[in-house]
């Protein structure tokens, strides 16, 4: 039975290593791909460079009064509930619209995005009540948006209460830093890239 439960040991990390290497090999031949196909490396150096300039954009926009964070897959903003709603509440207040009205304007320019409005809460108190909550003030954040020049195929909401947390509940600026409305902004690559491809001017004889 030593033996048997040996050999099985050996196997298991036998394919652990082989799959492993395999990762290594996937992740080796797509970055090589990509150093062989000059239109995708070109196309993602546009992609990045527009996000780079809506990024500088929204910075600009939000008055400190956001946190803008360019990542890899695009840009995230943070807004905290604490200066943009009323308390337990999904109506936004008079200073979050003045900011938003700047945000929404720098969004309306840059048409090849998509953005994803997620609602966050803290784990305190009824957690149906905190992913309704959540819900609820994404939406808000998704109508305003919509009602400032963003067309609406470019949003998408969601709420997930106290689900993702990113700090500890156990401490009120962890709490606080928890409760909060995270826009994803992506590119879309496709409408993006065909909207800077060579307009042909077609000529008759």
């Amino acid at each position: 039975m030593k033996s048997l439960r040996l050999l099985a040991s050996i196997a298991i990390i036998v394919s652990l290593l082989v799959a492993c290497n395999s990762s290594k090999n996937t992740t080796k031949n797509e970055k090589n791909s990509r150093k062989k196909d000059p239109a995708a490396a070109e196309a993602a150096v546009k992609i990045g460079h527009m996000l780079d300039l809506l990024a500088t954009d929204l910075i600009g926009a939000s008055g400190q009064k956001a946190e803008i964070v360019r990542t890899a897959e695009g840009i995230n903003i943070t807004f905290q509930p604490d200066f943009y709603f009323e308390s337990s509440s999904e109506r936004l207040t008079a200073d979050a619209k003045g900011v938003l009205d700047d945000i929404s304007s720098v969004l309306s320019r840059y048409p090849y995005t998509e953005i994803f409005i997620e609602g966050h809460a803290d784990s305190s108190g009824n957690q149906w009540n905190n992913k309704k909550l959540s819900e609820m003030r994404a939406k808000t954040v998704a109508l305003y948006f919509k009602a400032h020049d963003v067309t609406a195929d470019r949003l998408a909401i969601a709420g997930y209460g106290a689900t993702r947390p990113i700090e500890s509940n156990s401490t009120p600026e962890g709490r606080r830093r928890n409760r909060r409305v995270l826009v994803k902004i992506r590119a879309n690559e496709e409408k993006f890239l065909a909207s800077q491809a060579p307009t042909k001017v077609s000529g008759g004889k």
